[in-house]
């Protein structure tokens, strides 16, 4: 009996040993590409250098490629058709869309998304 006890506490012992590598951080640079990207298809305006630096942990901003994909994810958000969509879903007006050049004709496809959603929830 002793033998069956001193063979279980050695059993769970070990099964609770961590192993240190296991959960080491990956220490690479963000992807600030995909920052900008993220940021203009969430709608978010342009952030500057400080609060990159202070949302990623991370002084070195690479600022060509965070706005390189900036502009790669306005191309995505900015289309009258995806805005339109916003606006039916009750979304405010993206700011990542504000400086695009056909702001205003994106504003007025965003509007009437908004327009048709109102209409529609008081048919409901």
């Amino acid at each position: 009996m002793r033998s069956i006890a001193l063979a279980l506490l050695v059993l769970s012992l070990s099964g609770c040993q961590i192993n240190p590598y296991t959960f080491q951080p990956d220490w690479t640079s963000p992807d600030w590409f995909g920052a900008g990207k993220e940021d203009a298809m969430n709608g978010v305006p342009v952030k500057d250098n400080q609060a990159l630096a202070d949302n990623f942990n991370d002084p070195k901003i690479d600022r060509s490629e965070y706005l390189r994909g900036y502009a790669e994810g306005q191309k995505k958000v900015c289309e009258e058709g995806f805005i339109h969509a916003w606006g039916l879903a009750g979304k405010s007006f993206p700011a990542s869309c504000d400086t695009v050049e056909n702001a205003a004709k994106l504003h007025d496809a965003w509007q009437q998304g908004m327009d048709e959603s109102m209409k529609a929830s008081r048919l409901n």
